[in-house]
């Protein structure tokens, strides 16, 4: 078969420019050539869960590509190839007679619907019938990828409500595992990181309790980036010392700005900031609800610092007009 009989006919083309062939091609990496067609192709429709499913790319694979054709300047930005995601639309109404359908229909689907009413101990009301099928046909999850998140939770938690089945179904989404083996290798690594995640929360005054999704999402990142709890102690403590209040986006830029400089251990990171050396209890403890911010300390910033810190005095003065003060 010719190479000019593979160009399709009757439909819209997709043009890349030699230059950015050629990029893609040095870089010799798969998953950044595949989803930089795959942006191509989609345009304004990309949707980046449905990128990591339609392309079998796990969070981690997914986030490499991005990095890899941010570096090559294919994109401007790791977000670039968000901005017209529709990962946070609301999924369908579906109606009772819809899901039903499904569920008589589809055997897959009815084999969830199946391991769900053993794990919950009861037959399956409307609204945990929707949320099975939200994460079924609206996020994507394949049945064996639903059957083992609903194993694992009943294995951790005891008891399931809908909400832990919805949390996780979105966070399962979102980390890219749309595939049995994903889920394995999702699941181990879990269980790997247990004692550091407990310690990274004791760190943060949030012990005794299981990590939220959106909590795990960055603290899974930290452990996966090479940092411990010590240091998640010290970027907890800059954060109170510069930004008055906690706030994960503010946490996560302090560690990956440690990261990019090769920083990872209490050791590397005071060498560089020895201000940190000296446990300042006031800074590292949570601020009472009447402590102010602290005040403006431009210098020595990173640039993205500076930028979040110019919007959250601005949110702050705002706040205030709006109270009188």
């Amino acid at each position: 078969m010719s190479l000019a009989s593979l160009i399709p006919t009757g439909g819209e083309f997709c043009v890349l420019r030699t230059q950015v062939v050629d990029s893609l091609l040095a870089c010799c990496d798969g998953d950044s050539a595949l989803l930089y067609l795959y942006l191509v192709r989609q345009g304004q429709s990309f949707d980046e869960r449905a990128a990591m499913r339609t392309l079998n790319m796990t969070r981690d694979r997914y986030d490499r590509a991005v990095h890899t054709l941010t570096n090559l300047h294919l994109v401007t930005t790791p977000a670039e190839t968000q901005k017209y995601t529709k990962s946070s639309s609301a999924p369908p109404r579906y109606t009772a007679a819809e899901m039903r359908a499904r569920r008589e229909g589809d055997h897959r689907f009815a084999s969830v619907c199946q391991t769900a009413e053993i794990v919950l101990g009861r037959t399956l009301t409307e609204g945990q019938l929707r949320t099975l099928m939200n994460a079924y046909a609206h996020l994507g999850l394949p049945a064996d990828v639903l059957i083992d998140l609903l194993t694992y939770l009943k294995r951790e938690k005891g008891t399931v409500t809908r909400r832990d089945i919805e949390e996780q179904a979105y966070l399962w989404a979102d980390m890219g595992i749309f595939t049995a083996e994903a889920a394995g290798e999702f699941l181990s690594r879990r269980e790997a990181e247990k004692p550091l995640l407990s310690d990274m929360l004791r760190a943060l005054d949030m012990a005794g309790r299981e990590p939220a999704p959106d909590e795990y999402r960055y603290l899974s990142g930290f452990i996966r980036q090479g940092f411990d709890a010590e240091a998640v102690s010290l970027a907890k403590e800059r954060m109170y010392t510069r930004l008055g209040k906690f706030s994960w986006k503010y946490l996560a830029g302090i560690m990956e700005s440690w990261h990019n400089k090769g920083l990872h251990t209490a050791a590397e990171i005071t060498a560089v900031e020895p201000n940190l050396r000296q446990t300042k209890p006031s800074a590292t403890s949570a601020p009472s609800a009447n402590r102010k911010p602290p005040e403006r300390e431009d210098g020595n910033l990173a640039d993205w610092e500076r930028d979040w810190l110019e919007e959250f005095h601005a949110m702050t003065r705002k706040e205030e007009t709006g109270n009188g003060i």
